[in-house]
């Protein structure tokens, strides 16, 4: 098959995680695959690699962030006019922002088989797009309205979450042109390390208490610092670009003195911040984005074998729940459940070493992708019958 992958953000953050994984496991199969993101350090200009067998192309961040991102002028036509002159079997559209549906789309008019990829709750209340003064109000209401019209009007839809797939089916899509698909854990790049061989790396004092929390996404964060400061032996370590509203938190918290924002970490280096922490944090509201999500961050703890304190919320209370690899906590709950954790070594080495099997098995993407591979064969062959 001849794939095309589209994802809305920049390479190396949000689907780029989800989209990339899937397309080295079809290149390692023999298909053809192309995928488009945006470039973090190109304005004008597009860029092209080939990345374990997947045609790579990076295009201009120009107007990238105008009203969210995926608005890019520059992106959007040059991936419309790419689109028009090269032929594919599939394209996978990596959520509804106009740089990840528009030239789909586009090639849906062709006859081209198009799936829609559904990894976030976006709209109305509770969604990501509900902050105010995100966006423009009427780029907000074509959003809102797009982000389920793209999945209508696909061939198929790919959600990341039960909640999810419940919306989908509730909107009309037919049960077989649904498929729940979770991503997978990173296990490529992500594996334990003994922890005074990480520690010993980057220079912590082993003798510290840490609490890791890794991503881009930095929100929520306040569920357990409000646990910490009551913990006044125990770190917080944020795994990620430095945020200003991050250390401004903690130090409305007390926590200014007791947190280690890593910056930005690349692949390689992600294992040793990770297998440094005692345990891992995924604090959430309950809210229509976090129910409707299956966050990286849970996947990257399981295959770092990390001890997991989570909002019972979403995908991630069922995960945990099902495979007895972690402690769900409500908000009020962190401060003891991290105590509790932090004291008990025989849990934590339980825990963590039931999550890596976890991520071997239940998350493994070359078991994810058979599913996927058979998933496009089938909308294919429904396609031709039509």
């Amino acid at each position: 098959m001849r794939l095309l992958y589209l994802n809305h953000n920049y390479r190396y953050g949000g689907t780029y995680y989800r989209a990339m994984p899937m397309a080295k496991a079809f290149a390692q199969r023999g298909h053809e695959v192309t995928l488009f993101t945006v470039s973090r350090e190109h304005k004008f200009h597009t860029v092209w690699s080939i990345e374990k067998g997947v045609h790579l192309c990076e295009f201009p961040n120009f107007g990238q962030e105008n009203s969210g991102e995926g608005y890019g002028p520059l992106d959007n036509l040059f991936r419309i006019v790419y689109s028009l002159f090269h032929h594919f079997d599939i394209v996978h559209m990596f959520d509804h922002k106009p740089n990840a549906t528009f030239s789909g789309y586009v090639k849906k008019l062709q006859k081209t088989t198009i799936v829609a990829d559904w990894a976030d709750w976006w709209g109305g209340p509770g969604g990501i797009n509900d902050v105010p003064r995100r966006r423009l109000l009427a780029v907000g209401r074509f959003e809102e309205w797009w982000e389920t019209k793209s999945k209508i009007w696909s061939d198929g839809v790919v959600v990341i979450s039960r909640v999810l797939e419940e919306r989908a089916l509730s909107l009309g899509c037919k049960p077989g042109q649904v498929l729940y698909l979770p991503t997978g854990a990173p296990i490529d790049h992500i594996h334990p390390n003994p922890k005074e061989k990480a520690r010993q790396k980057l220079g912590i004092p082993l003798e510290r208490k840490i609490v890791g929390f890794i991503g881009m996404g930095q929100s929520d964060l306040e569920i357990v610092m409000n646990g910490l400061k009551a913990l006044p032996d125990v770190w917080l370590m944020v795994i990620g670009s430095k945020n200003p509203r991050v250390f401004n938190l903690a130090r409305s918290f007390g926590l200014a003195d007791r947190l280690l924002q890593t910056d930005f970490v690349p692949d390689e280096q992600v294992n040793f911040y990770l297998s440094s922490a005692d345990v891992a944090c995924l604090p959430m509201s309950d809210n229509s984005a976090n129910r409707g999500r299956l966050p990286n961050k849970i996947l990257d703890y399981m295959a770092a074998a990390l001890p997991i304190v989570c909002s019972p919320v979403g995908d991630a209370k069922t995960i945990l729940e099902e495979n007895e690899c972690g402690l769900l906590a409500a908000d009020h709950e962190f401060e003891k459940t991290i105590e509790h954790l932090l004291a008990n070594s025989y849990l934590q080495e339980k825990l963590g070493k039931r999550a890596l099997h976890v991520a071997h098995s239940l998350f493994n993407w070359t078991h994810l992708v058979d599913q996927l591979e058979e998933f496009y064969k089938k909308i294919l062959h429904g396609q031709r019958l039509h």
